[in-house]
């Protein structure tokens, strides 16, 4: 009954703006440091996710676009994308857009009229460096960025760390949604491919108040592709060749759009064969291999647009236990095998999204709802290699179904001030199939209250908003009461209330201050509350608590940013104050001659400083350098376990526009230094520092008539030898891989309607 009205009033709101009047964007993009137009060039208006593209003579227009403040991002190869804040009232808006040549691809400057940045720090990764960058997977991607790491476990299986924080402290979400994938357990890895994104954002530091719970270290934003430009029709092949995995990597991909309708369509698939470390000995069980398909359908009509998009993502990773480590490095197998006899990983991954939009006046009403399935299985293997029947557990299997939803109203009070209330909530379920159950059934609801008030002015902005979250976690017994491997059934419910302020000041036209305080909560996972049980690879009998109560994080925030043409600079230093921070604690306890781990609460901080320079030496020669520390100590003084250790990264850059029939050439030679680990934790080892060389070249070019875009990264050029502090194979007494060398071959093609 409730679903039915609000279906009412939603079909109320469409009908009441659908005679709405429409006005045009319209204007020229040009080169800011020539003037000539800029063909070719994306804009995108964000709101009602349409494309359109400027011609010859650098023109575009923007139609039917109804009355609102809307985000547009413009975009073109070999220039700095920019974002511009655009007010429609009533009547056509035309602009003159100048791009500017230079690279500079760590994060896109905000350009309007206001000149007012976010409080917060962000960055992202960009669809052409996911292309070639050589990494294996989009966690490794990332850590291209200042104060981001990754938590490995070989090449394939990976998640994100964000300022020392990962697993259920980082939100990861798709196109703004809530995505899950039972990633509580360490080796868990993210389980999404490169294919047909945008771009991958990270928002640092607690992001509860936009993003919900268990962003209290940062959110991962993964952002599809976007449209075809109106009426075109494009397609594009992507293949990229690993010599190290010995590895192959390929997707198609294909778009249309016309006045109100747009469509997508992306498959593909990748092998890899076990890597190598430095002194080319193989790493065993590192193998991997999966397949996804994605596809996505957008509408816009007068003052409504929506979009459905669905993705599917098939995996399978082989996982290396330390018990079986030595007897694999001394199995004789081909260097080609790429069977998963041992111990692996299936993954299956359905999700859906449908997001939708509605435009009434100064009023925008905005109403999504997402839906996730993972089916996990961990298998043991079927072969002599690995311990028989009668010593092993049995397998695992997990179905966990989340559905997802928010709705939104935001009211434009001024071209310069926003005001927005919401609600999201969260309804998941996870259900055991196999012999072996790490944590129980279980369901889970969560829901929210949140408002959320936006300034700018010519230099001065803040952004302030409160929300009051209810999480609710109910589980199912299992067991026999008092034996070994109980879990009592669980009810428990959670409530917390939380904000953010941020401020940014402008001091002049290239000098930028701000400041962020940001609150954020987790709820104890369900393997904090409700562990016990042998957790088989690493040989821990681990036991949770149930009396746990909610992480609860306090941060600040400060950062100077400088911009100019020859030179920028972004320098931030945060604390996060943590309370009950929950972790993973040895005792001297014993079962069955297996140590006995529990996972304990205590106050925690974290403190760090990230930096990043960029400097033209000359018009086409550029030089950076970014840095990141984080330290992470418990109320006892006690250093935090898992905290990456200090990086410093160069890199220095040559971009050639156009040389005789070559187009947009570049070279990168860039040295990511590790120094050596010394803050360490209870039952931790120290890390030597490194040093990892890595080689960048890419051109594009025509042939027959046809354009393409060839990329080659040599990875760890020199066949470094070295153990990364994060990399969970480290305790193996495994190496990360050595040299690699990636060759990525695009092939766009464009698909007249005509």
């Amino acid at each position: 009954m409730i679903l039915k009205r609000i279906l009412y009033i939603l079909i109320f709101f469409f009908a009441a703006g659908s005679g709405y009047s429409q006005v045009t964007f319209s204007g020229v993009i040009t080169d800011a440091g020539n003037g000539n137009p800029v063909s070719d060039a994306n804009v995108y208006v964000r709101e009602i996710r349409k494309s359109f593209s400027s011609d010859e003579e650098g023109k575009f227009s923007v139609t039917e676009l109804p009355d609102g403040v809307f985000n547009v991002n413009v975009s073109c190869l070999n220039y700095q994308s920019v974002n511009l804040l655009v007010e429609i009232r009533g009547k056509s808006v035309y602009m003159e857009i100048r791009l500017s040549s230079y690279e500079y691809s760590t994060e896109e400057i905000l350009v309007t009229e206001t000149q007012v940045d976010k409080p917060y720090q962000s960055d992202k990764i960009i669809s052409t460096d996911l292309e070639k960058n050589g990494s294996t997977n989009i966690s490794d991607a990332v850590t291209k960025l200042p104060g981001v790491y990754q938590l490995s476990t070989g090449t394939g299986v990976s998640k994100p760390v964000i300022r020392g924080l990962y697993g259920n402290r980082v939100g990861i979400m798709i196109n703004g949604m809530r995505f899950d994938n039972q990633q509580w357990q360490d080796e868990h890895g993210l389980v999404q491919s490169e294919n047909g994104l945008d771009n991958v954002e990270i928002i640092k530091g607690p992001s509860s108040l936009l993003y919900g719970p268990e962003a209290i270290g940062g959110v991962m934003n993964i952002v599809e592709e976007k449209p075809a430009p109106v009426g075109k029709s494009l397609a594009d092949f992507n293949m990229k060749l690993f010599s190290n995995t010995l590895g192959l990597s390929s997707n198609v991909g294909f778009k249309g759009s016309e006045r109100n309708f747009n469509w997508r369509l992306r498959f593909g698939g990748e092998t890899h064969a076990d890597y190598l470390d430095g002194n080319s000995d193989r790493v065993p069980q590192t193998r991997f291999a999966g397949y996804d398909v994605r596809t996505g359908f957008g509408y816009t009509k007068s003052n409504f647009a929506t979009s459905l998009d669905y993705s599917f993502t098939n995996y399978i990773f082989g996982i290396l236990e330390q018990a079986e480590f030595e007897r694999e490095k001394t199995k004789s197998e081909s260097r080609f095998e790429r069977s998963f006899g041992g111990p692996h990983h299936v993954l299956a991954v359905h999700n859906l999204s449908w997001q939708n939009s509605l435009f009434i006046g100064k009023s925008k009403l905005k109403y999504n709802f997402g839906y996730v399935f993972n089916d996990r299985q961990e298998i043991e293997g079927n072969d002599d290699r690995f311990l028989p029947d009668s010593l092993q557990m049995g397998n695992l299997g997990m179905k966990l179904n989340t559905f997802s939803g928010d709705l939104a109203w935001g009211y434009d009070i001024s071209r310069t001030s926003q005001l927005t209330f919401g609600t999201q909530g969260y309804y998941q379920t996870n259900r055991n199939y196999g012999e072996r159950v790490i944590i129980p059934d279980a369901n889970t609801k969560q829901f929210s209250l949140l408002a959320d008030y936006k300034y700018s002015h010519t230099k001065f902005g803040t952004e302030l908003g409160l929300r009051y979250d209810v999480l609710d976690v109910s589980s199912y017994g299992r067991g026999i009461q008092d034996s070994a491997g109980y879990m009592p059934p669980l009810g428990k419910t959670y409530g917390t209330l939380n904000g953010a302020l941020g401020i940014t000041y402008r001091l002049s036209g290239n000098f930028l201050l701000k400041g962020n305080l940001s609150s954020g909560y987790r709820a104890p996972n369900l393997a904090e509350l409700l562990s016990n049980g042998l957790h088989e690879g690493t040989r821990r009998y681990e036991i949770g608590n149930r009396d746990f109560s909610t992480e609860q994080s306090y941060n600040g925030d400060a950062g100077v940013v400088v911009e100019s043409r020859y030179f920028s600079l972004d320098i931030s230093a945060y604390y996060n104050n943590i309370h009950n921070y929950i972790y993973l604690n040895p005792t001297t306890e014993t079962i069955r001659g297996d140590t006995v781990y529990r996972f304990v609460q205590s106050d925690a901080s974290l403190k760090g400083v990230e930096a990043d320079v960029y400097v033209q030496l000359m018009k086409w020669l550029t030089y950076r350098i970014t840095f990141s520390t984080v330290t992470g100590k418990r109320s006892d003084g006690a250093y935090l376990p898992l905290m990456p250790a200090d990086r410093i990264t160069n890199s220095l850059r040559a971009d050639l526009k156009k040389y005789k029939s070559l187009e947009n050439s570049y070279a990168e030679v860039s040295v990511t230094s590790s120094l050596k680990k010394s803050r360490l934790g209870e039952n931790e080892y120290t890390a030597s520092a490194y040093n990892i060389v890595n080689l960048y070249l890419g051109t594009s070019f025509r042939f027959e008539g046809q354009h393409f875009n060839i990329s080659l990264a040599c990875t760890n050029l020199f066949n470094e030898i070295y153990a990364d502090f994060l990399s969970r194979l480290r305790t193996f007494g495994a190496n990360n891989i050595g040299r690699n060398i990636v060759l990525s071959v695009k092939i766009p093609f464009n698909l007249s309607y005509n």
